[in-house]
């Protein structure tokens, strides 16, 4: 149950990544997710935040990559988490799947 509910904070964080700032409940709909994450914290879970952080290799993903000219030369960015990284009691019990944009 633990990881449908991590797999469902991570499609909300993706539609919310989607929304312009300005979007009238998205600073709520961001408080929310952060509570439902300090509850799991709170039971030993971690749903690790990779959405848009730099990718790097090596890193224990399942990883699809893409071509994004948009982005800086040699840039790895990822641009969206189909599931997310969970562990418990700081031992990985989910790889997460991520989209990889790239400009290499």
């Amino acid at each position: 149950m633990v990881l449908a509910i991590a797999d469902e904070i991570a499609r909300m964080e993706q539609t919310i990544a989607c929304m312009p700032e300005e979007t009238y409940g998205r600073k709520h709909l961001m408080r929310s997710i952060q509570r439902m994450k300090t509850h799991l914290m709170t039971a030993g879970y971690e749903v690790v935040d990779m959405l848009g952080q730099t990718y790097t290799d090596g890193m224990k993903v399942v990883a699809n990559f893409k071509f994004d000219e948009t982005l800086p030369e040699g840039c790895q960015r990822i641009t969206a988490v189909t599931r997310p990284q969970v562990n418990y009691k700081d031992e990985m019990i989910q790889v997460a799947m991520i989209t990889v944009s790239q400009n290499i």
